[in-house]
């Protein structure tokens, strides 16, 4: 599966759909307290993708969404997981 020049894998995405799957993960942690990592694959088993949130300490979460999505359930959900 080929990566992208920001280090994220894509995979039968178009651009816009990930440009705004992007967009919504970096609001997400936008608040995050320290640095953290975020991973999109695609999800072709359940029709959508999923988010590996990573972190210091061990810190490891997956998020999973369908592929229509609304934004800001994305990044409310990726808020959510950094708050764990």
């Amino acid at each position: 599966m080929p990566y992208g020049a920001d280090g994220l894998r894509h995979q039968r995405r178009s651009g816009p759909s990930r440009e705004r799957i992007e967009a919504a993960v970096v609001a997400g942690g936008r608040h995050a307290t320290g640095p953290h990592e975020a991973w999109i694959a695609a999800d072709p088993f359940k029709g959508g993708f999923r988010v590996l949130v990573t972190g210091p300490h061990g810190f490891e979460r997956t998020v999973t969404f369908v592929i229509d999505d609304d934004p800001a359930v994305i990044a409310e959900r990726v808020r959510e997981t950094l708050e764990d």
